[in-house]
């Protein structure tokens, strides 16, 4: 298997801060030029396709762990290639129906529909091939998705809003994105199975490949219950108190967003070659300088936030908002900069079942405590909500992640 840490993770970092690069400059076109009512219902449109991507039974990282471990080429290989490609293509079909579903209430025309349903089809198809890059260690193409996908996202996104298009042009431009993302990865695929149709579905490697992935599917599903629910529940406040959540909420998964890519480079390795006194320092040494970055963080919006905000979004009332929810939220970011890693090593050790616990513990916290204070703060309920949550759990899976590597070192 070709594989370098620090090559995966240049890549990666590339990636994300292009995609950050993209989002700041197109969040504030795409806002003004749809306006605040459009730009909220775009919003919940992505909130709806960004969850339904998390409907594919965790076979993302099952996928990549079983290429890791079976990294020669063999028959076995091939049996779990063609065994992943049915599964992906079932769970995007089931993916697109629930998507559908979803933005019905909107009272979209037919034709929006269809082309959330193929954005949803085909997210699940492109996920299914980004699994062998990342498996084989190249991600420069694992990262297609970021630079193509990803700038149809933003920049081509914002650049049709400021012509003057409408959201089904700009989704339609983003499902022909993620198609031709489709091509290099599909060429890519044929460097290890040059014979796509040799490998047959396997039952008992479908039963492997959902049981391990459901472990993990429980949390990335809740954890996209997590990140989509508030969008629904401020729906009925206003259009600019939605508006300011998704901006507030977006800065800080975006700058979170590359301790994740970081996570995403070291599983191959962990799923691989195990554990040893080395790598147990090095986790320790990023969660150190992540903490330490994090706390940086704060420092700085609360010297810098406010004048960039007005700088950036040029609108006194959406500013005020996004403002208020980014002072507490500034606080989530630094304890959610210590989550990417930790579950990353559980999967990586094959405990997905603990990482997953984690995520249903914080989302119950959050969501319930959310409910219950929105009648008297409304978009401050979710982000004290999340803050809380997610002080109270991440102390506990930093201790429990420490111990088992601690078992698992080799």
């Amino acid at each position: 298997m070709f594989y370098s840490l620090k090559r995966a993770t240049l890549w990666n970092i590339a990636g994300y801060v292009y995609l950050l690069i993209a989002s700041f400059i197109s969040t504030p076109v795409l806002v003004h030029s749809l306006g605040i009512s459009e730009f909220s219902r775009y919003s919940l449109i992505l909130a709806s396709t960004i969850f339904v991507s998390a409907i594919n039974l965790g076979l993302p990282q099952a996928v990549v762990r079983a290429l890791a471990v079976e990294h020669k080429f063999s028959k076995a290989r091939q049996t779990i290639w063609a065994s992943s490609s049915l599964l992906f293509i079932l769970t995007g079909i089931l993916a697109g129906i629930i998507a559908v579903a979803l933005v019905y209430p909107l009272h979209l025309d037919i034709s929006l529909l269809i082309i959330i349903f193929g954005i949803s089809l085909t997210n699940n198809l492109v996920s299914h091939y980004l699994t062998l890059p990342q498996a084989e260690g190249h991600f420069g193409y694992f990262n297609l998705k970021t630079f193509i996908i990803g700038t149809g996202n933003t920049l081509f996104a914002a650049l049709l809003a400021y012509l003057g298009y409408d959201i089904l042009a700009i989704l339609t431009m983003q499902l022909f994105t993620y198609w031709f993302t489709l091509l290099p990865l599909a060429y890519f695929s044929l460097k290890y199975f040059p014979n796509p149709r040799a490998g047959k579905a396997s039952v008992s490697v479908i039963k492997s490949l959902t049981s391990f992935g459901l472990k993990n599917w429980g949390g990335k599903l809740i954890g996209q219950v997590q990140s989509q629910y508030a969008k629904y529940l401020l729906v009925a406040v206003s259009p600019i108190t939605l508006s300011a959540y998704v901006i507030a909420q977006g800065l800080v998964q975006k700058l979170a967003g590359g301790v994740v890519q970081l996570a995403t480079a070291i599983y191959p390795a962990s799923a691989r070659v195990g554990l040893d006194k080395s790598f147990h320092k090095l986790y320790h040494r990023l969660q150190f300088g992540l903490l330490v970055l994090g706390l940086l963080g704060v420092a700085t919006y609360y010297l810098l936030g406010l004048p960039f905000l007005t700088w950036w979004l040029h609108s006194t009332e959406l500013v005020a908002l996004v403002d208020a929810a980014m002072r507490v939220l500034v606080w989530y970011f630094v304890l959610l900069l210590l989550t990417p890693l930790p579950s990353t090593i559980l999967d990586g050790v094959g405990r997905p079942g603990l990482g997953s616990l984690f995520a249903f513990v914080t989302t119950f916290i959050e969501i319930s405590l959310a409910i219950y204070l929105y009648p008297n703060f409304g978009l401050m309920a979710p982000v004290y909500a999340a803050l809380i949550a997610i002080s109270i759990t991440t102390p506990v899976l930093l201790y429990t992640t420490d111990k088992i590597m601690l078992k698992s070192i080799i």
